[in-house]
């Protein structure tokens, strides 16, 4: 009998042992989180068309804009507007660069220094917001601060501080899908405390093996009842992308 209980408490310190193990080994560290992140939205190229719909309080009706995009990686980028009222503006990414071609004027005007931090076509994204060029664990500390659900989704709740100087928010918030290791709420904030914008995912595509997300509203908590909603169409990654797309030749063609 004695041996028999020897056994029973043998088997059950291994039941216990293998199913703590396996407990942890489930876990992942912040930094593995935050760069499944970004491999989730790592791509060679892109193509897409982009439609913004901005959103006033005081405005009657909803601003919509359209446009063409092409990119390759996180350096480069060249959007065409197609609506209507911005039909031929142009705007070209290269490294840190940024230039802006209208219609109206024969060479580009580069955007640099503070005007970075103002709206993008009238919407809710500024041009830094578009510009993001490093990978977050380059410009952040990050900490898991536990779990949370949303959108019926089981997250991980992180806290980001800015570990370098000169940044848009230089704290965030992200809540990040545990199955589709994906941002699916995010807050930025000020280094004063206060919450600039909102952002939330509210839908995903998968393609070749990753989820990529489609359809983004960015709210600006400065200003009541105002927000972007950002939606992708025909999106392609990883496709060929003809030579000189990238210059700015073909930005004031």
């Amino acid at each position: 009998m004695l041996i028999m209980k020897n056994k029973s408490y043998k088997t059950v310190f291994l039941l216990l042992l293998f199913n703590t193990a396996g407990l942890f080994s489930a876990d992942l560290s912040p930094g593995e989180i935050i760069k499944k992140v970004d491999a989730n939205e790592t791509f060679t190229t892109i193509k897409y068309t982009g439609i913004m719909t901005i959103h006033r309080d005081n405005r009657r009706r909803d601003r919509v804009k359209k446009f063409k995009a092409v990119a390759k990686g996180r350096e480069k980028y060249l959007i065409e507007f197609i609506n209507a009222s911005d039909k031929g503006t142009r705007y070209l990414k290269l490294g840190e660069a940024l230039w802006i071609k209208s219609p109206f004027t024969e060479e580009a005007t580069r955007i640099a220094g503070h005007m970075l931090r103002e709206s993008m076509m009238g919407s809710d994204y500024s041009y830094e917001d578009t510009m993001r060029n490093k990978k977050l664990l380059d410009q952040y500390n990050v900490t898991l601060l536990g779990t949370d659900k949303l959108q019926d989704r089981e997250c991980y709740k992180l806290e980001l501080t800015a570990k370098v100087k000169e940044i848009s928010y230089p704290k965030q918030m992200l809540w990040v899908d545990k199955k589709r290791m994906v941002v699916i709420q995010a807050f930025y904030y000020a280094l004063s405390g206060a919450l600039l914008k909102k952002m939330v995912c509210l839908d995903f595509t998968k393609q070749k093996g990753r989820f990529f997300p489609t359809k983004i509203k960015m709210i600006d908590k400065t200003r009541d009842n105002s927000y972007t909603l950002f939606e992708m169409e025909n999106l392609q990654l990883d496709v060929p992308v003809a030579a000189g797309t990238f210059s700015k030749r073909e930005l004031e063609r």
